[in-house]
Protein backbone atom coordinates (compact mmCIF):
# COMPACT_ATOMS: atom_id res chain seq x y z
CA UNK A 1 0.00 0.00 0.00
CA UNK A 2 1.36 3.48 -0.89
CA UNK A 3 1.79 6.28 1.66
CA UNK A 4 -1.54 7.88 0.78
CA UNK A 5 -3.31 4.58 1.28
CA UNK A 6 -1.60 3.98 4.61
CA UNK A 7 -2.66 7.35 5.96
CA UNK A 8 -6.19 7.00 4.61
CA UNK A 9 -6.52 3.55 6.14
CA UNK A 10 -5.69 4.96 9.55
CA UNK A 11 -8.77 7.19 9.46
CA UNK A 12 -11.32 4.42 9.78
CA UNK A 13 -9.82 2.74 12.83
CA UNK A 14 -7.87 5.47 14.62
CA UNK A 15 -10.09 8.56 14.76
CA UNK A 16 -11.64 7.31 18.00
CA UNK A 17 -8.35 7.46 19.91
CA UNK A 18 -8.06 10.12 22.62
CA UNK A 19 -6.79 13.54 21.62
CA UNK A 20 -3.30 14.74 22.33
CA UNK A 21 -2.22 18.35 22.57
CA UNK A 22 0.89 19.82 20.97
CA UNK A 23 3.05 18.77 23.93
CA UNK A 24 1.72 15.20 23.80
CA UNK A 25 -0.49 15.43 26.89
CA UNK A 26 -3.72 13.49 26.73
CA UNK A 27 -6.87 15.57 26.34
CA UNK A 28 -9.84 14.89 28.61
CA UNK A 29 -12.15 16.30 25.98
CA UNK A 30 -11.27 13.56 23.53
CA UNK A 31 -11.76 14.16 19.83
CA UNK A 32 -13.91 17.25 20.33
CA UNK A 33 -10.83 19.42 20.91
CA UNK A 34 -8.51 20.70 18.22
CA UNK A 35 -5.09 19.09 18.04
CA UNK A 36 -2.48 21.57 16.80
CA UNK A 37 -0.30 19.75 14.28
CA UNK A 38 3.18 21.28 14.42
CA UNK A 39 4.98 18.46 12.62
CA UNK A 40 5.10 19.56 8.97
CA UNK A 41 4.76 16.02 7.64
CA UNK A 42 1.56 15.54 9.64
CA UNK A 43 0.13 18.82 8.39
CA UNK A 44 0.97 17.78 4.83
CA UNK A 45 -0.72 14.42 5.43
CA UNK A 46 -3.83 16.21 6.72
CA UNK A 47 -3.96 18.37 3.59
CA UNK A 48 -3.65 15.24 1.45
CA UNK A 49 -6.41 13.42 3.34
CA UNK A 50 -8.76 16.36 3.00
CA UNK A 51 -8.07 16.53 -0.73
CA UNK A 52 -8.70 12.82 -1.24
CA UNK A 53 -11.91 12.80 0.80
CA UNK A 54 -13.21 16.01 -0.76
CA UNK A 55 -12.53 14.80 -4.29
CA UNK A 56 -14.62 11.70 -3.59
CA UNK A 57 -17.37 13.74 -1.96
CA UNK A 58 -17.52 16.27 -4.82
CA UNK A 59 -17.63 13.49 -7.41
CA UNK A 60 -20.71 12.08 -5.68
CA UNK A 61 -22.51 15.27 -4.63
CA UNK A 62 -22.25 17.47 -7.75
CA UNK A 63 -24.52 16.37 -10.59
CA UNK A 64 -23.33 18.84 -13.22
CA UNK A 65 -20.03 17.88 -14.87
CA UNK A 66 -19.14 21.52 -15.49
CA UNK A 67 -19.68 22.43 -11.85
CA UNK A 68 -17.95 19.27 -10.67
CA UNK A 69 -14.79 20.22 -12.58
CA UNK A 70 -14.89 23.67 -11.00
CA UNK A 71 -15.24 22.31 -7.47
CA UNK A 72 -12.57 19.66 -7.99
CA UNK A 73 -10.19 22.44 -9.04
CA UNK A 74 -10.98 24.26 -5.79
CA UNK A 75 -10.17 21.10 -3.83
CA UNK A 76 -6.90 20.68 -5.72
CA UNK A 77 -5.97 24.35 -5.24
CA UNK A 78 -6.50 24.07 -1.48
CA UNK A 79 -4.02 21.22 -1.40
CA UNK A 80 -1.34 22.63 -3.71
CA UNK A 81 -1.39 26.10 -2.15
CA UNK A 82 -1.17 24.62 1.34
CA UNK A 83 1.87 22.56 0.36
CA UNK A 84 3.57 25.49 -1.38
CA UNK A 85 3.05 27.81 1.58
CA UNK A 86 4.41 25.21 3.99
CA UNK A 87 7.46 24.60 1.79
CA UNK A 88 8.19 28.31 1.38
CA UNK A 89 7.88 29.17 5.07
CA UNK A 90 10.05 26.21 6.05
CA UNK A 91 12.71 27.14 3.48
CA UNK A 92 12.80 30.75 4.69
CA UNK A 93 13.16 29.63 8.29
CA UNK A 94 16.05 27.33 7.40
CA UNK A 95 17.80 30.04 5.38
CA UNK A 96 17.63 32.70 8.09
CA UNK A 97 18.54 30.28 10.88
CA UNK A 98 21.88 29.67 9.17
CA UNK A 99 22.84 33.32 9.60
CA UNK A 100 21.27 33.79 13.04
CA UNK A 101 20.40 37.19 14.46
CA UNK A 102 17.00 38.86 14.84
CA UNK A 103 15.93 37.97 11.31
CA UNK A 104 16.13 34.29 12.24
CA UNK A 105 13.68 34.96 15.09
CA UNK A 106 11.31 36.71 12.69
CA UNK A 107 11.52 33.79 10.24
CA UNK A 108 10.86 31.31 13.06
CA UNK A 109 7.72 33.15 14.17
CA UNK A 110 6.58 33.59 10.56
CA UNK A 111 6.88 29.85 10.05
CA UNK A 112 4.98 29.08 13.26
CA UNK A 113 2.31 31.62 12.26
CA UNK A 114 1.86 29.83 8.93
CA UNK A 115 1.62 26.45 10.67
CA UNK A 116 -1.03 27.73 13.11
CA UNK A 117 -2.88 29.48 10.29
CA UNK A 118 -2.97 26.35 8.15
CA UNK A 119 -4.19 24.32 11.13
CA UNK A 120 -7.04 26.83 11.40
CA UNK A 121 -7.81 26.55 7.69
CA UNK A 122 -7.65 22.75 7.53
CA UNK A 123 -9.35 21.93 10.84
CA UNK A 124 -11.80 24.77 11.50
CA UNK A 125 -13.05 25.53 7.97
CA UNK A 126 -14.76 22.48 6.52
CA UNK A 127 -15.99 24.29 3.40
CA UNK A 128 -13.20 24.00 0.83
CA UNK A 129 -14.45 27.10 -1.03
CA UNK A 130 -14.17 29.24 2.12
CA UNK A 131 -10.90 27.52 3.01
CA UNK A 132 -9.26 28.44 -0.29
CA UNK A 133 -10.06 32.09 0.34
CA UNK A 134 -8.58 31.84 3.83
CA UNK A 135 -5.40 30.16 2.54
CA UNK A 136 -4.97 32.88 -0.08
CA UNK A 137 -5.26 35.59 2.59
CA UNK A 138 -2.69 33.79 4.73
CA UNK A 139 -0.40 33.51 1.71
CA UNK A 140 -0.66 37.24 0.97
CA UNK A 141 0.25 38.08 4.56
CA UNK A 142 3.17 35.65 4.58
CA UNK A 143 4.50 37.17 1.35
CA UNK A 144 4.31 40.65 2.88
CA UNK A 145 6.22 39.48 5.96
CA UNK A 146 8.81 37.69 3.79
CA UNK A 147 9.36 40.82 1.69
CA UNK A 148 9.68 42.94 4.82
CA UNK A 149 12.25 40.73 6.55
CA UNK A 150 14.30 40.52 3.33
CA UNK A 151 14.50 44.32 3.09
CA UNK A 152 18.02 45.41 4.20
CA UNK A 153 16.56 48.65 5.57
CA UNK A 154 13.84 46.94 7.60
CA UNK A 155 13.18 47.73 11.26
CA UNK A 156 14.00 44.16 12.22
CA UNK A 157 13.23 44.61 15.93
CA UNK A 158 9.82 45.99 15.03
CA UNK A 159 9.20 43.09 12.64
CA UNK A 160 10.18 40.64 15.36
CA UNK A 161 7.58 42.08 17.74
CA UNK A 162 5.02 42.12 14.93
CA UNK A 163 5.58 38.50 13.87
CA UNK A 164 5.51 37.35 17.50
CA UNK A 165 2.14 39.00 18.08
CA UNK A 166 0.64 37.61 14.88
CA UNK A 167 1.79 34.14 15.88
CA UNK A 168 0.23 34.42 19.36
CA UNK A 169 -3.06 35.75 17.99
CA UNK A 170 -3.33 33.02 15.35
CA UNK A 171 -2.86 30.37 18.02
CA UNK A 172 -5.82 31.82 19.92
CA UNK A 173 -8.08 32.06 16.86
CA UNK A 174 -7.20 28.54 15.75
CA UNK A 175 -7.42 26.74 19.06
CA UNK A 176 -10.59 28.41 20.32
CA UNK A 177 -13.02 28.08 17.41
CA UNK A 178 -14.44 24.56 17.22
CA UNK A 179 -12.96 22.88 20.31
CA UNK A 180 -15.52 21.71 22.86
CA UNK A 181 -13.38 22.88 25.76
CA UNK A 182 -13.14 26.36 24.22
CA UNK A 183 -16.88 26.50 23.52
CA UNK A 184 -17.54 25.63 27.17
CA UNK A 185 -15.89 28.89 28.21
CA UNK A 186 -18.49 30.95 26.34
CA UNK A 187 -21.55 28.72 26.79
CA UNK A 188 -23.04 30.81 29.59
CA UNK A 189 -22.47 33.96 27.55
CA UNK A 190 -24.21 32.48 24.51
CA UNK A 191 -27.07 31.23 26.69
CA UNK A 192 -27.56 34.71 28.16
CA UNK A 193 -27.77 36.22 24.65
CA UNK A 194 -30.27 33.55 23.67
CA UNK A 195 -32.48 34.24 26.71
CA UNK A 196 -32.35 38.00 26.10
CA UNK A 197 -33.27 37.54 22.45
CA UNK A 198 -30.16 39.39 21.30
CA UNK A 199 -29.33 38.75 17.65
CA UNK A 200 -25.83 38.89 16.23
CA UNK A 201 -26.22 42.33 14.67
CA UNK A 202 -27.31 43.80 18.01
CA UNK A 203 -24.41 42.11 19.79
CA UNK A 204 -22.02 43.67 17.28
CA UNK A 205 -23.71 47.06 17.67
CA UNK A 206 -23.27 46.98 21.45
CA UNK A 207 -19.55 46.38 21.21
CA UNK A 208 -19.15 48.88 18.39
CA UNK A 209 -20.67 51.63 20.56
CA UNK A 210 -18.69 50.52 23.59
CA UNK A 211 -15.48 51.04 21.62
CA UNK A 212 -16.64 54.48 20.51
CA UNK A 213 -17.40 53.60 16.90
CA UNK A 214 -20.90 54.80 16.11
CA UNK A 215 -21.37 58.05 18.00
CA UNK A 216 -21.97 59.80 14.67
CA UNK A 217 -24.43 57.20 13.44
CA UNK A 218 -21.91 54.95 11.68
CA UNK A 219 -23.07 51.43 10.88
CA UNK A 220 -20.71 48.47 11.27
CA UNK A 221 -20.17 48.30 7.50
CA UNK A 222 -18.96 51.93 7.59
CA UNK A 223 -16.03 51.02 9.85
CA UNK A 224 -12.62 50.18 8.45
CA UNK A 225 -11.35 46.62 8.78
CA UNK A 226 -9.15 47.46 11.75
CA UNK A 227 -12.14 48.81 13.68
CA UNK A 228 -14.28 45.81 12.70
CA UNK A 229 -11.58 43.51 14.02
CA UNK A 230 -11.56 45.38 17.33
CA UNK A 231 -15.34 44.91 17.62
CA UNK A 232 -15.12 41.16 16.97
CA UNK A 233 -12.19 40.73 19.36
CA UNK A 234 -14.14 42.63 22.03
CA UNK A 235 -16.99 40.09 21.72
CA UNK A 236 -14.59 37.15 21.89
CA UNK A 237 -12.81 38.48 24.97
CA UNK A 238 -16.02 39.38 26.83
CA UNK A 239 -17.45 35.91 26.16
CA UNK A 240 -14.48 34.29 27.88
CA UNK A 241 -13.66 32.29 24.76
CA UNK A 242 -10.11 33.56 24.24
CA UNK A 243 -7.59 35.97 25.72
CA UNK A 244 -7.01 38.19 22.70
CA UNK A 245 -5.63 41.73 22.69
CA UNK A 246 -8.62 43.73 21.45
CA UNK A 247 -6.51 46.19 19.48
CA UNK A 248 -3.39 44.19 18.64
CA UNK A 249 -1.44 46.44 16.27
CA UNK A 250 -4.51 48.29 15.11
CA UNK A 251 -3.83 51.31 17.31
CA UNK A 252 -0.16 51.39 16.37
CA UNK A 253 0.75 49.77 19.68
CA UNK A 254 1.87 46.31 20.58
CA UNK A 255 -0.31 44.47 23.10
CA UNK A 256 2.60 44.85 25.51
CA UNK A 257 2.57 48.63 25.30
CA UNK A 258 5.45 50.17 23.31
CA UNK A 259 4.58 51.83 20.03
CA UNK A 260 5.49 49.72 17.00
CA UNK A 261 4.88 50.30 13.31
CA UNK A 262 2.95 47.30 12.00
CA UNK A 263 4.65 46.91 8.63
CA UNK A 264 2.28 44.26 7.25
CA UNK A 265 -0.95 45.25 9.01
CA UNK A 266 -2.83 45.82 5.74
CA UNK A 267 -2.38 42.14 4.86
CA UNK A 268 -2.70 40.88 8.44
CA UNK A 269 -6.07 42.48 9.06
CA UNK A 270 -7.60 40.55 6.13
CA UNK A 271 -6.51 37.29 7.77
CA UNK A 272 -7.55 38.19 11.29
CA UNK A 273 -10.91 39.79 10.54
CA UNK A 274 -12.01 36.56 8.84
CA UNK A 275 -10.71 34.47 11.76
CA UNK A 276 -12.27 36.78 14.35
CA UNK A 277 -15.57 37.05 12.50
CA UNK A 278 -15.87 33.27 12.24
CA UNK A 279 -15.00 32.91 15.92
CA UNK A 280 -17.49 35.59 16.98
CA UNK A 281 -20.27 33.76 15.11
CA UNK A 282 -19.15 30.53 16.79
CA UNK A 283 -19.45 32.25 20.18
CA UNK A 284 -22.92 33.55 19.36
CA UNK A 285 -24.31 30.23 18.10
CA UNK A 286 -22.79 27.95 20.77
CA UNK A 287 -26.13 27.36 22.51
CA UNK A 288 -28.28 27.09 19.38
CA UNK A 289 -27.14 23.72 17.96
CA UNK A 290 -27.43 25.19 14.48
CA UNK A 291 -25.35 22.56 12.70
CA UNK A 292 -27.57 19.69 13.86
CA UNK A 293 -30.71 21.55 12.79
CA UNK A 294 -29.26 22.39 9.39
CA UNK A 295 -28.22 18.80 8.74
CA UNK A 296 -31.75 17.56 9.33
CA UNK A 297 -33.29 20.05 6.90
CA UNK A 298 -30.60 19.90 4.23
CA UNK A 299 -30.86 16.12 3.98
CA UNK A 300 -34.10 16.69 2.08
CA UNK A 301 -32.22 18.63 -0.62
CA UNK A 302 -29.27 16.27 -0.99
CA UNK A 303 -30.73 14.60 -4.07
CA UNK A 304 -31.21 17.83 -6.03
CA UNK A 305 -28.62 19.01 -8.53
CA UNK A 306 -28.60 22.41 -6.84
CA UNK A 307 -30.92 24.74 -4.97
CA UNK A 308 -31.42 28.38 -4.05
CA UNK A 309 -30.78 29.77 -0.57
CA UNK A 310 -32.70 32.54 1.15
CA UNK A 311 -30.94 33.83 4.26
CA UNK A 312 -33.31 35.99 6.28
CA UNK A 313 -32.18 38.78 8.59
CA UNK A 314 -34.26 38.79 11.76
CA UNK A 315 -35.34 35.16 11.41
CA UNK A 316 -34.99 32.86 14.41
CA UNK A 317 -31.44 31.53 14.61
CA UNK A 318 -32.69 27.97 14.29
CA UNK A 319 -34.91 28.65 11.24
CA UNK A 320 -34.19 26.03 8.58
CA UNK A 321 -36.88 25.13 6.05
CA UNK A 322 -36.30 23.01 2.95
CA UNK A 323 -38.83 23.41 0.14
CA UNK A 324 -37.92 20.49 -2.10
CA UNK A 325 -40.53 21.27 -4.73
CA UNK A 326 -39.35 24.85 -5.20
CA UNK A 327 -35.68 23.96 -4.71
CA UNK A 328 -35.27 26.61 -2.02
CA UNK A 329 -33.65 26.44 1.40
CA UNK A 330 -34.65 29.21 3.83
CA UNK A 331 -32.60 29.85 6.94
CA UNK A 332 -31.51 32.59 9.29
CA UNK A 333 -28.39 34.59 8.53
CA UNK A 334 -26.70 32.85 11.47
CA UNK A 335 -27.68 29.49 10.02
CA UNK A 336 -26.21 30.42 6.66
CA UNK A 337 -22.89 31.50 8.20
CA UNK A 338 -22.61 28.33 10.31
CA UNK A 339 -23.68 26.13 7.41
CA UNK A 340 -21.25 27.77 5.00
CA UNK A 341 -18.22 27.48 7.29
CA UNK A 342 -19.14 23.88 8.15
CA UNK A 343 -19.49 23.06 4.47
CA UNK A 344 -23.12 21.98 4.80
CA UNK A 345 -24.09 24.70 2.30
CA UNK A 346 -21.55 25.50 -0.38
CA UNK A 347 -21.11 27.40 -3.62
CA UNK A 348 -18.00 28.44 -5.52
CA UNK A 349 -18.07 31.98 -4.10
CA UNK A 350 -18.67 30.88 -0.50
CA UNK A 351 -15.54 32.69 0.68
CA UNK A 352 -16.69 35.96 -0.87
CA UNK A 353 -20.15 35.64 0.67
CA UNK A 354 -18.73 35.02 4.15
CA UNK A 355 -16.39 37.99 3.76
CA UNK A 356 -19.34 40.21 2.86
CA UNK A 357 -21.43 39.01 5.80
CA UNK A 358 -18.56 39.39 8.27
CA UNK A 359 -18.13 42.94 7.01
CA UNK A 360 -21.83 43.72 7.42
CA UNK A 361 -23.72 41.53 9.93
CA UNK A 362 -27.04 43.30 9.24
CA UNK A 363 -27.12 42.58 5.51
CA UNK A 364 -27.36 39.54 3.25
CA UNK A 365 -25.36 39.46 -0.02
CA UNK A 366 -27.33 38.99 -3.23
CA UNK A 367 -27.59 35.23 -3.69
CA UNK A 368 -30.52 35.20 -6.09
CA UNK A 369 -28.53 33.87 -9.06
CA UNK A 370 -26.46 31.31 -7.18
CA UNK A 371 -27.03 27.57 -7.09
CA UNK A 372 -25.95 25.94 -3.84
CA UNK A 373 -25.14 22.34 -2.98
CA UNK A 374 -25.12 20.33 0.21
CA UNK A 375 -22.96 17.51 1.52
CA UNK A 376 -21.25 16.61 4.76
CA UNK A 377 -17.72 17.85 4.19
CA UNK A 378 -14.81 15.86 5.68
CA UNK A 379 -13.92 16.95 9.22
CA UNK A 380 -10.32 18.14 9.33
CA UNK A 381 -10.31 18.05 13.12
CA UNK A 382 -11.15 14.34 13.16
CA UNK A 383 -8.65 13.60 10.39
CA UNK A 384 -5.93 15.41 12.36
CA UNK A 385 -6.24 12.80 15.11
CA UNK A 386 -5.71 10.02 12.60
CA UNK A 387 -2.50 11.45 11.16
CA UNK A 388 -1.10 12.28 14.62
CA UNK A 389 -0.93 8.65 15.79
Amino acid sequence: MDSEGVVAAKVADETTKPAIQEDGAESKAGMTDLLMLTDKSQLQALAMLLRNNEELMMSQAIKSETERIEYLKTVSDCYTRTMKLLDDSMAARTTYERSGGTRSLVARDMDDYVVYGLNACLQNVRNCCVRLDAIDKLRAHYDALADAVADPAANVEGLAAEASEYKAAMWQYCYNQRSASARAHSRAYSQALKLEGIDFAELVRRHQLRLGYGSKGEEFEDLDDTQKLEVYNSIIVESGRAGLPVRMFSSGRSAGGPKIAATTWAEAVSVFIMAAGNLAWDVFTTEHEVEAILKGSLNLLAGLGGFAVEAVVGAAVTKAVANVGAGVFACSLAGFVVGAIAGLIFVGVSGLLINLIIGSPRKVPDMSKLMFHTAVMPDGMALAYAVSH
